[in-house]
């Protein structure tokens, strides 16, 4: 079976700038675009914020920051209505803000 070597056989004939541009374009790959909610599962994850405030019961906060999906797990300490963010403990002891617009789902983790 043979071996092709990839892109890495035609390095030797790239101009720098062109694998600049290769990388920049493989990173744009990786880039994953905004969940949009509609307004009943808006209304579903703001119910769930609310249950897991008051039983205090540690959640997972599945959240989208600046093109990748990052996964906190916590205890909510408080929800901000006037800046719309929710204030997460994590169980490494630090305190996460994070905004409502950037949550787009929650499982209880109990």
């Amino acid at each position: 079976m043979p071996r092709d070597r990839g892109s890495i056989k035609w390095a030797s004939l790239m101009l720098p700038e062109h694998t600049e541009l290769l990388k920049d374009m493989w990173l744009e790959d990786d880039i994953i675009s905004k969940p949009v909610l509609d307004e009943q599962q808006i209304e579903l994850l703001n119910g769930q914020l609310l249950e897991a405030l008051e039983r205090q019961s540690p959640v997972c906060l599945c959240v989208y920051d600046k093109g990748t999906i990052t996964e906190w797990t916590g205890m909510i300490n408080k929800l901000n209505s006037h800046t719309n963010t929710v204030i997460l403990a994590t169980s490494d002891q630090s305190v996460k803000k994070i905004a409502f617009s950037d949550i787009y789902q929650l499982v209880f983790n109990e």
